[in-house]
This record gives C-alpha cells, structure tokens and sequence, in this order.
C-alpha cells in the first residue's frame, strides 16, 4: 500500500530581503514558486522539474516533481546487422500535495528519484532555493519533516517525574504555532537577527499539559525537542526525543484518484499532530 509522508514548506526572510514588504502573504508566494513549474540542473545530468500542477479546492495543490537523466543504450540494429550506442532521456517523478493554509507538503516516495522520501524534498528544496524569484524575494526556502509526537508524548505522561524539557527553535514561518511560549521565541530568533535557538527548562517534575503544547507546535514546524524523564522515583534521568517517525498516511490506489479526498486526509493528520480538530 502506498504512503505519503509529511513535510513543512518554510518560505524563510534572510536579513536582506524583502519578502513580504509588498504585501506578498507567505501562501500566495509559495503558490507561485510552485506554479511557475521550476526546472533546474542540480548536479551533472540531473535535471529536477516541477509540472502538472492542478488545484485542488481552493486551498491545495497537486503537483508532479521529478528529474530527467540522460543515460546511452546499446542496442543492435537487425537491419544493419551492427552494434550500437545511442543517447536517452529517463524522467521518474511522484506525486506532491500542497496544503496551502498551513504549508503542508505531502510527498509520495519513488524509489527512482530516492532512496529515502527525505531525498526527494532535499532536490525540491534546492530547485525551489535557485530560482531568481526566490533570490528577488529575498527569501531561502526550507523543507523539514514533521514527527509524529505520539510515542515522544506518552513516554511523557508515563514518566514518574519530567525534569528537563528542550525545544528547538527557527525563523517564523508557519501560520499554527503555540502562542504563548513557542511564537514569542521565534519571534526573539528574528529580532537577534539569528537562524536557530534553542531553550531549555529544568524542575523537579514540569507540567505535561505544557509540555505537549509545546512539543505539538515544535512537531508541525519540523523542528526538535527532548525530554529529560525518570521512569521511577530515584532512578537516574534519560533523555528521549521528539525525532524519530515522519508523519505518514497509508492510501490505496483508488485513492490517488480523488485527489480532495487525500488533501483532506493530509489536513486530518495535521490537525492530529497539533491535537486541534480540524477547521
């Protein structure tokens, strides 16, 4: 059964740059990086596209992202008799989802393009990152997978005390984060001029129900957090953290077809990780 895993799109402001100024909203700047159907040679014979871009409801959209290889074949002429080389052209490509209000990416795995799903979004983050519209907005894209914060969240709950509590922190970007704690340290980020923080907290047992807050925000931004926990009163603390399983989401074939139906189960896992129902 085929998967698609789950990807955050940042459209990061580097110090000079003018995104946004004009008024251009973080989506409709995406939306058109993404439209233009970039193309770009990212290493010797490898040339990374973008196409078939459809909408899909007013919020979404469905793209092809694949690269073109240029290999040479033998082959033999019957007419000739003769033994020959010629030159040609290989262009795998999978499907992406594109959830625009909370820039989403959901990326369907080929292995072909990759051998790991995260492959295929480092090529799509570096063909997004060279072209001149990224560069004249002032802007640097990021693409970073979403964990899943289940097991991380219920090593938590069933910890006999919680007594250190690190969170990892970037640029703003997304549109859904915690409001209280994880917004204001972005924002701090931007202000220093800095590109990643990091805060620790430590007590004698930290409240869980902050804790997940936290770490369900810090989950849907791609980045990381750890948990110093004690399993039984008096033994010595371990660290577990938040990395470790991507967001993915099983379909069947008949799926693929409804492409609605399968951005509406990409906006269901994300209202999931961040413990919302979803709007």
């Amino acid at each position: 059964m085929p998967s698609i895993y789950l990807f955050r799109l940042k459209a990061i402001k580097t110090a000079q740059g003018a995104l946004f100024e004009s008024g251009t909203s973080r989506e409709e700047f995406l939306t058109t990086v993404i439209e233009s159907k970039p193309s770009e040679e990212l290493r010797e014979g490898y040339v990374w596209h973008v196409g078939n871009v459809l909408n899909v409801g007013d919020d979404g959209l469905l793209f092809a992202a694949g690269r073109t290889t240029k290999k040479s074949k033998e082959l033999y002429d019957e007419e000739t008799g003769d033994f020959t080389q010629v030159d040609d052209e290989e262009s795998p490509f999978t499907y992406v989802y594109f959830d625009k209000k909370f820039s989403v990416l959901a990326i369907e795995p080929k292995s072909k393009l990759s051998p790991t799903v995260k492959g295929i979004a480092n090529s799509l983050e570096k063909l997004f990152n060279q072209q001149a519209l990224v560069h004249d907005y002032g802007a640097k894209i990021e693409i970073s997978e979403i964990w899943d914060p289940e097991d991380f969240l219920k090593q938590i709950r069933g910890a006999y005390s919680v007594v250190g509590f690190t969170v990892e922190f970037s640029k703003p970007n997304p549109f859904d984060v915690e409001a209280d704690f994880h917004k204001p340290m972005e924002q701090y980020i931007e202000a220093t001029g800095g590109q990643k923080g990091k805060t620790i907290v430590q007590g004698d047992d930290l409240d869980r129900n902050s804790i997940e807050k936290v770490t369900r925000s810090v989950a849907s931004t791609g980045n990381d957090a750890s948990a110093r926990i004690r399993h039984k009163e008096g033994q010595r603390p371990v660290t577990r953290h938040l990395r470790g399983d991507p967001v993915s989401i099983a379909f069947d074939e008949e799926e693929r077809q409804e492409p609605k139906g399968l951005m509406e189960r990409v906006r269901e896992a994300y209202a999931r990780i961040r413990g919302q129902d979803k709007t």
